[in-house]
C-alpha cells in the first residue's frame, strides 16, 4: 500500500525539482492487523518530458496536450519481508514493473489510468490501476488533494501477495488457496501540503484501503480494511 502526497500528473506542467523523507505508518502486508513505521523517501521531479516520482516512479511522458498526457516508467513493485507474514508464508521479494498510463484533466480533478506489468519477477503478474485526484488550493501555502483509487490484478499478481501453494500451505497449516484475476481493493486518500516558504513545505497524508473480492478471501488476511499514514519534509530546488 502506498499512500500519495498529491503529486498528480498534469499536462503542461512546470519543471521542478522536490526531495524529502518522510515516516509512514503502513501495515506489515496487504491484510496485516500489525504495524510497522517505515522511511519514505519523497521524490517529485519534472524536466522537460522527464519525470521521477515516489508513486509513479521513473519515466517519460510520451505525449502532452493539454488534456491528455500519455507515458511510460519504471516503477517499483513492494513485497513483503518473511517476518511481516505468518509463518509458513515466506518472504515475497520486491521487483520492478513497467508501467505505462495516460492522464486526463477534467475541471479541477486529474483522472490517471495505468497498468504495471513486473519486469524483474516476471510471475509477480500485471496490476491496473484507476484513481481519480481533486488537488484543492485552500490557501496561498497550504494545498489539498483528496484521492479515490482502485486496483485490479492478474491470476499471477493475486497469487504471488494472497495465494497458499502447497509449500506454503505445508509450513503455514493454512489451506491451498490460488485467487483468480479480479479487483484487489479500493482506497480514499486525503494528502496535504503546507509550504513553509519558497523551498520547505510540510506534507502528510492519511489513507483507509480495503480489500476486495480474491484477495479479501486469502487465508492470511486478517484485516480487510487497513487505515495508513505519512508525514514528511520535503524541499524545492
Amino acid at each position: 500500500m502506498a499512500l500519495s502526497l498529491g503529486h498528480e500528473a498534469a499536462a503542461q506542467e512546470k519543471d521542478h525539482v522536490e526531495i524529502g523523507l518522510g515516516a509512514a505508518a503502513l501495515p506489515r502486508f496487504e491484510g496485516s492487523d500489525e504495524y510497522r513505521a517505515r522511511l519514505a523517501p519523497l521524490v517529485d521531479v519534472r524536466k522537460g518530458r522527464f519525470f521521477a516520482r515516489t508513486s509513479d516512479g521513473i519515466g517519460l511522458n510520451l505525449l502532452e496536450t493539454p488534456r491528455f498526457t500519455i507515458g511510460a516508467s519504471v516503477a517499483w513493485m513492494p513485497g513483503y519481508r518473511g517476518r511481516d507474514v505468518p509463518d509458513g508464508i515466506g518472504k515475497l521479494s520486491a521487483a520492478l514493473g513497467g508501467r505505462v498510463f495516460v492522464s486526463t484533466r477534467v475541471g479541477g480533478a486529474v483522472a490517471t489510468l495505468s497498468a504495471t506489468q513486473a519486469l524483474t519477477e516476471s510471475e509477480r503478474g500485471l496490476l491496473v490501476n484507476a484513481r481519480v485526484a481533486y488537488p484543492y488550493q485552500v490557501t496561498e501555502r497550504l494545498k489539498v488533494t483528496p484521492l479515490i483509487s482502485t486496483n485490479w490484478a492478474n491470476g499471477k499478481y493475486m497469487d504471488s501477495y494472497f495465494g497458499v501453494d502447497a509449500a506454503r500451505a505445508a509450513g503455514s497449516g493454512f489451506p491451498v488457496y490460488q485467487p483468480s484475476a479480479g479487483f484487489k481493493d479500493i482506497s480514499l486518500r486525503v494528502a496535504v501540503r503546507y509550504q513553509l516558504n519558497k523551498h520547505w513545505s510540510v506534507a502528510g497524508a492519511v489513507g483507509v484501503s480495503r480489500l476486495l473480492g480474491k484477495a479479501a478471501d486469502s487465508p492470511f488476511v486478517k484485516r480487510e480494511t487497513q487505515p495508513s499514514a505519512l508525514v514528511g519534509l520535503t524541499y524545492t530546488f
